[in-house]
């Protein structure tokens, strides 16, 4: 492959998206494969996926390891291993480990260091993806070399064993897991040859309870359009996916009544409504405001000029009609994309004002404060519990438990931190009595003394022990 690869929208023709050589002609196998992505996942991650392996490939072309080894994207298995070895490591700045996993199978662990340029999570399940289509089309001959040649064995000898464990200790071979009656199988084996190490999620708690309005404020210093007003507070107020806002159509305003109730999908939901996003009054209003504005909102760049009043009366008479119709609209009548957002409108405010804030970090704004309301106002633990429930399902968190878990232990830590400053400064204050001459509260035993009471723990030492109630 010595040509250099490109990508290229094509939404008017029959493919979304085509890969093209270097001499303007289509790279088909490629082509294909990115037609299959936007049948089986989010259209937003299919472009993501598609510049990954296309950065890949372009690097195998001219890198000189590559082309003494005659290694390339479509070699043999062994070889392509190689190939993604030697990008991980002189490309991608990764560190590689080879070691046995939990299975016993000796795996490729890949982990990211600072001068890392590639999302490496992201560039791995391209590939798999791409050779798993390529070899059930049977447009590569080989097995898939992204999957290890022996984890289906080694699946099966875990699964036996723990089927055996299960009917010596109970009598009984294991039940299916979705009838709760044996609780979960802890271990997790992976097919995958390159597993990422070492990069765990952890979200980003935001603490300042003002960001918000800092972000409104920066956003009408730097020219702000109604649009871009009121897609931020749908951000910050639904605790949404900059790509979910954005991608709303007027129909999942229209169900709501055009009130503050709005469908929206969620991630890897392949654009099927499955939640709800709740936003305040004054929102409601600006994006009515927004809608109706012939001047500088969104009428002004509909080809169709609908007021509400206009798509109030398609909703009733044929509501499909409206699935097709952008909520939020650029320049040129087409749909707003997170990108353009992210790039030309929120990054420029934001950095102007001397903020360093991401879109998606007001998604974790609303879940941190969201968490702290419902610790200040549950008064029983079981009324914290259901509340904490009701926020996995209106934020539509597959793995709920874990994910809430996870902030949950974020947010304890900054709260640890908070009291430390107080411990801290309790023992600075002893510190400071004791070298002026004031004897300590309490006299130190003699080697050997017993004590006829067990000491009384301080709350800040029980605290810090772990023994505090």
């Amino acid at each position: 492959m010595a040509e250099r690869l490109r990508l290229i929208s094509t939404p008017s023709l029959g493919y979304r998206y085509q890969v093209v050589r270097a001499d303007g002609l289509p790279e088909v196998r490629l082509t294909l494969f990115a037609d299959h992505l936007q049948k089986t996942m989010s259209a937003s991650s299919v472009p993501q996926y598609l510049r990954e392996v296309l950065a890949f490939a372009n690097w195998a072309s001219a890198d000189a390891v590559a082309a003494r080894h005659t290694w390339n994207l479509y070699s043999r298995a062994e070889h392509v291993r190689e190939l993604v070895r030697e990008y991980l490591t002189t490309e991608a700045r990764c560190r590689l480990t080879v070691r046995p996993d939990l299975a016993g199978l000796r795996v490729t662990y890949v982990r990211a260091t600072d001068g890392t340029k590639v999302n490496v999570r992201t560039l791995l399940a391209a590939l798999k993806r791409l050779y798993d289509f390529l070899v059930t089309h049977a447009q590569y001959s080989d097995r898939n070399p992204l999957l290890h040649e022996g984890a289906e064995n080694a699946s099966d000898r875990v699964w036996e064993g723990y089927s055996r464990a299960i009917h010596a200790a109970r009598g009984r071979n294991p039940m299916p897991a979705a009838s709760g009656v044996d609780e979960r199988c802890k271990i997790r084996l992976s097919e995958n040859y390159f597993r990422c190490n070492g990069e765990d999620w952890v979200p980003k708690t935001i603490d300042d309870r003002d960001l918000p309005c800092l972000v409104y404020i920066a956003g009408e210093r730097f020219g702000w359009s109604l649009r871009e007003t009121c897609i931020t507070r749908c951000l910050f107020e639904s605790g949404a996916r900059i790509s979910e806002v954005v991608g709303l159509n007027v129909l999942d305003w229209a169900r709501g009544d055009f009130g503050n109730h709005l469908s929206a999908s969620n991630k890897g939901s392949y654009g099927i409504r499955v939640k709800t996003l709740v936003v305040s009054s004054t929102t409601v209003k600006l994006l009515r405001r927004y809608f109706d504005d012939d001047v500088a909102g969104r009428r002004k760049a509909d080809a169709l000029s609908l007021r509400i009043s206009d798509a109030a009366r398609m909703n009733k008479v044929n509501a499909k009609g409206l699935e097709g119709l952008p909520l939020f609209l650029n320049q040129r009548g087409r749909r707003m994309s997170a990108t353009l957002f992210r790039d030309f409108y929120w990054k420029p405010a934001l950095e102007a004002a001397g903020i360093d804030a991401d879109p998606h970090q007001a998604r974790h704004w609303f879940v941190t404060n969201a968490l702290r309301n419902i610790d200040k106002t549950s008064t029983i633990p079981d009324e914290g519990m259901r509340r904490r429930k009701e926020l996995i399902q209106y934020m539509a968190w597959r793995s709920g438990e874990r994910t809430l878990s996870a902030y949950d232990h974020v947010q304890r830590a900054v709260d640890f931190e908070t009291r430390l400053d107080g411990i801290h400064r309790e023992m600075r204050r002893r510190e400071m009595e004791i070298s002026r001459g004031s004897p300590p509260e309490t006299q130190i035993p003699l080697v050997g003394q017993l004590r006829r009471e067990a000491p009384q723990l301080s709350p800040d030492l029980a605290f810090l022990l772990g023994e505090d109630q």
